[in-house]
């Protein structure tokens, strides 16, 4: 997908003036572990690699039984929660994450410039998730990072409650990745009923007098935005 996304950085790029980075985020143990073809292939295709200080935020305490910090299977909560880090990343206007395994159909540029407004913008998946962590896109804000880390301390997950007791609305229950990142996002930035992230949110300065999210989080149309199933696409949607 590399060379497809170099080509929508490229066309913003020449439509804005701007400068558009393709960036990988990456701990400093693994970054410094590249050999020669993974250096070559970053300056290939010109990616900016940047090391992140953690992949699950410092106070978080809480993790599924049998999983431990550094132990690479078991939770999706590190390569989940590691890519929070772009909503630190205030040198640019506007930042969208992307798995690894998209594939970029038309004009990926229009995401950006919506999320340079100021919102934080998200879709939901293919198995009836109501975030899928594998796209989101904003303007960033470190402000929105030190949210996630308050949000961690003393906070835990239950497959009937959620993340601090938050519940899974409006999913009907436990979904794919709910004790991962995907439960932890939606929490925090959609579910206003949440005691736990609404004094997160106050605590890193994001809720004004009123009480309500300085930044709008909105959810764009998967369908078209973050295509996975057909799933609840109209019939013979074109993902194309």
């Amino acid at each position: 997908f590399i060379g497809s996304m170099r080509v929508q950085a490229l066309a913003l790029a020449a439509e804005t003036g701007g400068t558009v980075d393709i960036v990988l985020l990456m701990p400093p143990k693994d970054a410094q572990s590249m050999g020669p073809r993974h250096k070559d292939w970053l300056r290939r295709y010109d990616v900016r690699v940047v090391e992140i200080p953690w992949v699950i935020p410092p106070k978080l305490k809480w993790w599924p039984k049998g999983w431990w910090p550094g132990k690479g299977d078991g939770w999706c909560g590190p390569q989940d929660l590691m890519r929070l880090h772009v909503l630190g990343l205030e040198e640019y206007d506007a930042v969208a994450f992307y798995d690894q395994d998209v594939e970029f159909q038309g004009d990926a540029g229009v995401v950006l410039k919506c999320a340079a407004t100021g919102r934080f913008l998200s879709a939901s998946g293919g198995v009836g998730e109501p975030l899928n962590v594998g796209f989101f896109a904003a303007r960033p804000d470190r402000r929105l990072l030190l949210a996630s880390e308050i949000f961690a301390e003393n906070v835990s997950f239950s497959e009937k409650t959620g993340w601090a007791r938050s519940s899974f609305a409006p999913a009907g229950g436990y979904f794919v990745g709910a004790e991962c990142g995907q439960g932890y996002l939606h929490t925090l930035f959609y579910q206003k009923k949440s005691k736990k992230a609404q004094q997160a949110l106050d605590a890193a300065g994001l809720l004004d007098a009123a009480g309500n999210f300085k930044v709008e989080a909105v959810q764009l149309d998967r369908c078209i935005w973050n295509y996975q199933t057909g799933h609840e696409c109209p019939a013979r949607f074109d993902c194309e």
